[in-house]
């Protein structure tokens, strides 16, 4: 939600909110007794207000939140995408580099699908991957081999290797692969640059860093729907009784004014 939409939401709030009110100022001229009904009434419109208007602004809180926080602390976020192998590789990172926020971008390791790998041969693949000294982790399993490398290496030549060598020594076909790409990236720009890898057609696997953990911790602790419908709802309540008791203010307080003044004239004509 931008801004403009949040405040178009408040405002319509407002709206209903006055609606409460007005109907609390009618109360003289349909009863006292219809007071239970427009408590009702008031209630009623603040719980709306609040499911269509207020809670998601509510929503958008802990985005706003991080991204303030990015703002003070200048913090860094990563990115991890991955790129099909069959991609230029090259070309792709370089663009990203460009990209207006993004600090640096890396390729650190790739996932590799492939024809069935027997339990025998998965040892002789994991002896083969272990031996390599740009390789930091693996993970084999029977129909995959996910790798993550050490440093920023050409994870497109360690994908190579690799795929030749299960043609060649362990017998098992190569599918496709997915090369693991790492964007450090200004937590500000964030959003401009996910929205750029995402129309690209690129898959967007997480985005880490101190501001999406205070994204996580406050979406996962923010109150239900109903919660919200239910404190404004009591807001509804305490406008609409406002509304009910501005006619007896405005009497008492006039009778006050006007019992002030007849005193004042009265010491007067002492």
């Amino acid at each position: 939600m931008d801004l403009i939409t949040g405040i178009i939401f408040l405002i319509l709030f407002i709206i209903i909110m006055v609606f409460a009110f007005s109907m609390g100022l009618l109360s003289p001229y349909i009863g006292r007794k219809e007071i239970v009904s427009i408590v009702l009434i008031g209630f009623v419109l603040g719980a709306i207000g609040g499911y269509f208007f207020i809670y998601p602004i509510y929503e958008e809180n802990p985005y706003v939140i991080g991204n303030t926080q990015g703002l003070f602390t200048m913090d860094s976020e990563v990115i991890n995408l991955n790129i099909p192998s069959t991609s230029n590789i090259s070309d792709i990172t370089n663009d990203i580099k460009n990209l207006k926020g993004v600090n640096s971008v890396t390729t650190n390791g790739f996932e590799l699908e492939t024809g069935f790998i027997r339990n025998e041969t998965k040892v002789y693949v994991e002896d083969y991957l272990r031996s390599d000294p740009e390789i930091e982790s693996f993970k084999v399993t029977n129909s995959s081999v996910s790798v993550d490398l050490k440093n920023d290496a050409s994870s497109t030549t360690t994908l190579g290797s690799l795929v030749n060598w299960l043609s060649n020594k362990a017998g098992v076909g190569s599918e496709f692969a997915y090369v693991h790409i790492k964007v450090s990236v200004n937590a500000n720009d964030v959003s401009d640059v996910r929205d750029y890898i995402k129309e690209n057609g690129y898959t967007i696997i997480s985005i880490e860093g101190p501001v999406q953990d205070t994204i996580h911790y406050l979406n996962d602790h923010l109150l239900p729907n109903y919660v919200i419908m239910f404190i404004t709802g009591l807001v509804g309540v305490a406008v609409a009784i406002a509304g009910v008791f501005v006619e007896p203010l405005t009497k008492f307080t006039r009778k006050f004014k006007k019992n002030k003044q007849e005193k004042r004239k009265r010491r007067y004509r002492r």
